[in-house]
């Protein structure tokens, strides 16, 4: 027989609530199998404690009676319900104890596992799905949570448990005295529970909403916290500005948290009060009905065991309103664990250590994702060994996006690369990213240690001496200067952490030169290498650069003459297509974009880049 259809939503709810408590069991599980099951085996046996005292409570008041009217009194039974009671008081602190020591480990660990699936999952991500706005969204929405919401979900489980076991024992003692205190016990706490379930559901729509919002709070937080963005804070009076956006986004955001708590004290009034009045009622049946609650050491067991039951309803249905209320947020978790990784497809074969012929582009082509317009179009080229080749363009035309394409940071939207021959996608992933060097335009600066922001570009080579670190750091001429630092290459690198030394933009690039540099790598990809270099560095350093191209495939994207200069061939770039192709001499003689802007910068200054096109 089918049921209503308007029922059938809500008994899949209903069938549904226990699974986020299963899954974040399981989840405990697979973080720490000793743990859970300590946790969870306690927590039975705290369950049993509450109706194991009102059966020694009502034992020790019918012993005391039976005392007290007795001509010659035997306190033989007294004094054994009182050991028993003693024992079951201590026995319970103990188990208090265990339990507690036992949630912390197993909360500690899950939130442990589970921040370690985050970060592993985003690792796998395409730079294209991490750049995607809604993915950004999730992943903050993950980190928010998983710090303390999987533990408390976990804890309410384990307690949910506890309380079903000591709930059902006591109930069943409470019933045999009179059904009707019972119900009306176990009916008190509901209106309130029902109150917190909906304000937690309330809660979470309302915070869900506003995940952009929040972004956006921590981004001026961070203009006006970071070393980087408080220079030009500072420089160009930016407090108004920033002060004024902060406390705008502040105000919406405290603005709707104060109309929520409005809301749910008006929803929170009416149930309180039914509570107590359910409450009441149970507690005048026992005092008034017709049942053993009329003899003392009855009725003494009745207000015990009613106390108790409502303390295991109130717990009970808290745990589990508590659960429904953790699952959503818990779901920002799960909702990003569940987003599909779509691997990129790669092969079996092995990336070359030495290229013999070259790197072919076919009528390559590029979009990012959501925009209408092309990054790049239609570009041919091959890349010989041996040779550096520089990359020229106005801003926008899609130079350092060519750059990303060699190591496969993006996909081409059309057209192909091959590698000697065979397309980028037949070798693996790994050897090919092994194989591919990059110094970006917008490198990291890593606040590790000196060394460490060098020798991070030999994490996957066998030979990860110190004597490679020092050779890298010789070559961009750094060695000197980190020597003469307190700990050498173990210095701090950066002031973000206690004993850092701050570098300057040339030093902090060349530490990043080193670490392309320092990998045994058969193409580089070198964007702006020497934006921040001074000219004397620069000509040194590009000429050691140059010189260690040989052999490899080396791609130069610059602005700056100096770099190209020293190009073996020059590919110029405008809106995403390939528009001049030649060595310096030949493309001066052509007297087209690459001429105008050589001599442009020449004079001082430089043509201004025609129509936007969206290209990087």
């Amino acid at each position: 027989m089918s049921l209503h259809p308007h029922l059938h939503p809500r008994l899949r709810r209903l069938a549904a609530a226990p699974r986020p408590g299963l899954l974040v069991l399981r989840q405990s599980w697979r973080s720490d199998r000793a743990g859970t099951a300590q946790a969870v085996l306690v927590s039975l046996l705290v369950g049993i404690l509450p109706a194991g005292q009102v059966t020694l409570t009502a034992g020790f008041a019918t012993a005391l009676l039976h005392a007290a009217n007795s001509s010659h009194p035997q306190l033989r039974n007294v004094l054994f319900y009182l050991v028993l009671l003693a024992l079951l008081g201590l026995g319970s602190q103990l188990l208090t104890l265990l339990q507690g020591r036992a949630m912390q480990r197993c909360q500690s660990r899950l939130s442990a596992h589970l921040s370690d699936e985050i970060i592993s999952r985003a690792s796998r991500f395409t730079l294209s799905q991490v750049e995607d706005p809604k993915i950004q969204d999730s992943l903050q929405r993950a980190v928010r949570e998983v710090g303390f919401r999987p533990g408390m979900m976990l804890s309410q489980v384990v307690q949910t448990a506890t309380q079903v076991v000591a709930f059902g024992s006591v109930g069943v003692i409470l019933w045999t005295l009179d059904f009707r205190v019972a119900l009306l016990a176990m009916l008190a706490p509901v209106p309130t529970v029902a109150a917190q379930i909906l304000q937690g559901k309330r809660a979470h729509a309302l915070e869900h909403g506003r995940s952009e919002q929040r972004r956006r709070l921590n981004y001026w937080q961070h203009l006006a916290s970071q070393p980087n963005s408080m220079k030009e804070v500072l420089a160009f009076r930016l407090a108004p500005v920033v002060l004024t956006n902060h406390r705008r986004l502040l105000a919406g955001i405290v603005g709707a948290d104060l109309r929520l708590a409005d809301r749910n004290l008006r929803l929170s009034i009416p149930m309180v009060i039914l509570t107590a009045a359910l409450t009441i009622s149970a507690q005048a049946t026992a005092i008034l009905g017709g049942t053993d609650a009329r003899h003392v050491a009855g009725l003494l067991a009745v207000i015990q065991a009613i106390g108790m039951l409502q303390s295991s309803a109130q717990i009970l249905y808290g745990a589990v309103s508590g659960m429904y209320v953790n699952q959503l947020y818990l779901g920002n978790v799960n909702e990003f664990l569940a987003v599909e990784h779509t691997p990129l497809p790669q092969g079996e074969l092995t990336f070359p250590q030495k290229i013999s012929e070259g790197i072919e582009f076919r009528d390559v082509s590029f979009s990012y994702p959501g925009s209408g317009r092309h990054a790049l179009e239609n570009v041919s080229f091959t890349l010989k060994p041996g040779q550096v080749t520089a990359v020229v363009g106005l801003n926008g035309a899609g130079k350092s996006t060519l750059g990303k394409l060699l190591g496969r940071l993006y996909e081409p939207t059309g057209g192909s690369i091959a590698v000697d021959g065979v397309p980028l996608a037949g070798f693996r992933l790994d050897s090919l990213r092994d194989r591919v060097s990059y110094v970006f335009q917008n490198y990291v600066e890593y606040q590790l240690s000196v060394g460490e922001n060098i020798s991070l570009g030999l994490v996957h080579e066998a030979d990860q001496g110190a004597a490679r670190v020092e050779a890298a750091a010789r070559e961009v001429g750094m060695h000197e200067h980190i020597a003469s630092l307190p700990q050498g290459y173990d210095t701090q690198a950066g002031k973000l952490f206690t004993g850092g030394v701050e570098f300057s933009g040339g030093q902090w690039q060349r530490l990043a030169i080193a670490r392309s540099t320092v990998r045994s790598a058969s193409v580089r990809v070198m964007d702006e290498p020497t934006a921040a270099l001074d000219t004397i560095t620069e000509a040194e350093l590009l000429d050691t650069l140059t010189t260690a191209a040989s052999g490899r495939i080396s791609l130069l994207i610059a602005h700056r003459f100096s770099s190209v200069l020293r190009a073996d061939r020059v590919l110029v770039f405008d809106r995403g297509r390939l528009v001049e192709d030649g060595d310096h001499q030949e493309l001066m003689s052509l007297g087209g974009l690459y001429a105008r802007m050589y001599e442009a910068q020449t004079a001082g200054h430089e043509p201004s880049a025609g129509a936007g096109t969206g290209a990087r």
